[in-house]
This record gives C-alpha cells, structure tokens and sequence, in this order.
C-alpha cells in the first residue's frame, strides 16, 4: 500500500483527483490507503502503475526521486537479451542504466566474491532516497530475473539508507539479504550464477511488455522449485504446524541441508511459513465469510488471540479490521 499511496500522491501532485487515480487501478477503496500494510491484487496494482506511468510520462510512476524515463523496461530487456550469460547480461543492464538515469552514476564489477552492480549519487536525490533506490533495484532486479526466467539468488541487496518499516514486503521482493546503511546501493549476485543462460527470446518481448508492470511483480515472485515443495509440504500438514526437520524428512533431506539450499534460493524456512499462513488468512478474509476462530485454527494458530497479534505483525492491521476496509 505504501507503493499505491505513493503513485496516487505524485498523480494528484500533477493535478488530478484521487478519486480518478484510483479509479484507473478499477476502484480501489480509498479507505486502504490508510491501512500501510493492506494488499491490492496484482491486476489493480499494474494498471495503476501503467496509467500513473504514462500520466506522468515516468516509468518509476512517481516513486522515484530519479525520474526513470518511458521504454526503460523495454531498452533493459532488449538490451539484456542479447547477452548469453548472466554476468554478461548484468555488465549490459548496467551500462543501459547508466545511460538511462540522471544523477546516478552505475558500476559493473565481478571478482571472486560475486557480480555487482553498484549505484552512487552524482547528484542529491530529490525527495525519498529509500523510495527511490527501491524502484531502481527492483526494477533491474526483475528485469534480469524476467529474463532468466527464475527468481534469482542474491548475496545482497544493499541500501545507502536506513532500514524502512516495509521490511518484510523488501525482504519478500529480494531472493537475498537486505542491508541498510551501505556506503552505496547495490545488487550483488553469487558468482556461482555467472554462467546462468539468458532463457527467454526477443520474441517474448512485445508479449512481456503488455504485462508490463505484471510481469516484473511476477518475476520478483517466482520461487525457486524447493520454495515451492517447502510450501507444498507445510500447506498439506495444516492445520498442524510442521517443523524445519519434519518438512526435511517428507524431502528425503537432513534439516542442515534444506536449510542450506533454501538459503541458496534467498529463502527462510520461517520466512515460507508465515508468508503461506498470511496468504492463506488474507484469501480467507477477502473471499469467504469464514470467521475469525475457523481462520485462525486453518493456520494453525491455537487461539483466536494468538491469530490476531500475528496478522497485526504481517500486515498491520488485525484481521477484522482488515476484513471490514474491502
């Protein structure tokens, strides 16, 4: 929600209402944007990002300080496509961004710790430089990814800010640590990956930017096969509440070891456990009339109480509440 409120702000700044922003995203309530935690669907959320996009003819849709220019998305992707490997594609993607943005100077490096693309100001950013370092890595980040074709693992994604209250949706967006208070913003990939293929074709472009900004929220979400098997796993043992060394023996895995490859991944076996029960309770709340007590002992909570200090945590709002502001 905090990117929504973001966009609708800089679309009225420009001088319409907030009424006709949120009426381009198909009508969302405007109550939600008081909730900083509170969800729109992917669909609601690219079509605001498209028409704030064009609105203000910046394709960071007013999120960024650094206004990024119409077709940046479209010159990474051409551009990154050419290449055959990864740490081919991310030397492109770099030099692309160094042409594309405005007091920001971009720095390709690779050696024995990894591949880096490293971000320093040339010139103040104006307005919020946390806002704006994020649209700037997410949107290469989810380039590379797209054209990879999976969530990619990084060693770090590195902030020249301090750490935000949208933590845990930052952490959600990134396959890797995120650190704050760096002497510069940067995406650090493991070297093990630089021999990785580029998979998609200049064919799939056109297709992939009419999904545009869908696309790249997609590919920041995509998890790796193990992810996805961990969820599986925990999902079919609700509402019992498996552990790391239960899902590890149904995987034919010691618990070390699935923690390492999740680690490979950017993942957490904590991490994939409250993201499953956070969207589990939320599907619950917006599509069924399921009562609160149901809700909580399909998540595997014991008591309602226990649910609610819980959902407060993932979304900042008690479900409720929540439930109510749709």
């Amino acid at each position: 929600m905090r990117y929504v409120r973001g966009m609708v702000n800089a679309a009225v700044a420009r001088g319409t209402s907030q009424e006709q922003v949120l009426a381009w995203a198909g009508g969302i309530n405007a109550r939600m944007l008081e909730a900083p935690r509170a969800r729109v669907s992917l669909k609601q959320f690219s079509r605001l990002y498209g028409a704030v996009s064009q609105y203000l003819e910046d394709e960071g849709a007013g999120l960024s300080g650094c206004r990024v220019p119409l077709g940046a998305v479209e010159t990474l992707s051409r551009a990154g496509i050419t290449a055959t490997s990864l740490i081919e594609c991310i030397e492109i993607v770099a030099k692309s961004l160094n042409a594309m943005l405005h007091g920001v100077k971009v720095v390709f490096s690779a050696d024995q710790q990894g591949i880096h693309i490293a971000f320093s100001e040339t010139e103040m950013i104006a307005g919020d430089r946390n806002s704006t370092y994020e649209v700037i890595l997410l949107t290469a980040y989810a380039t590379i990814a797209w054209l990879f074709g999976q969530r990619l693992p990084l060693v770090s994604v590195d902030f020249p800010c301090a750490a935000p209250r949208h933590l845990f949706e930052m952490r959600t967006l990134f396959a890797g640590g995120v650190r704050f208070n760096q002497p510069c913003a940067a995406l650090r990939f493991s070297p093990d990956c630089g021999s990785m293929l580029v998979v998609r074709t200049a064919a799939e472009i056109p297709k992939f930017l009419r999904r545009s900004p869908g696309n790249l929220i997609e590919a920041l979400l995509t998890r790796g096969k193990l992810t996805i098997e961990v969820r599986k796993k925990i999902h079919e043992g609700l509402p019992t509440i498996l552990t790391l060394q239960d899902v590890a023996e149904r995987l034919a895995l010691s618990p070390r070891s699935l923690h390492r490859k999740l680690e490979a991944e950017g993942e957490t076996f904590q991490k994939i456990k409250d993201e499953l029960r956070r969207d589990i309770a939320i599907h619950a709340l917006t599509r069924t009339n399921t009562p609160l007590k149901q809700i909580s002992i399909e998540v595997g909570f014991a008591d309602q109480a226990s649910f609610q200090r819980a959902f407060v945590q993932w979304t900042g709002r008690p479900p409720g509440t929540w439930r109510r502001m749709l």
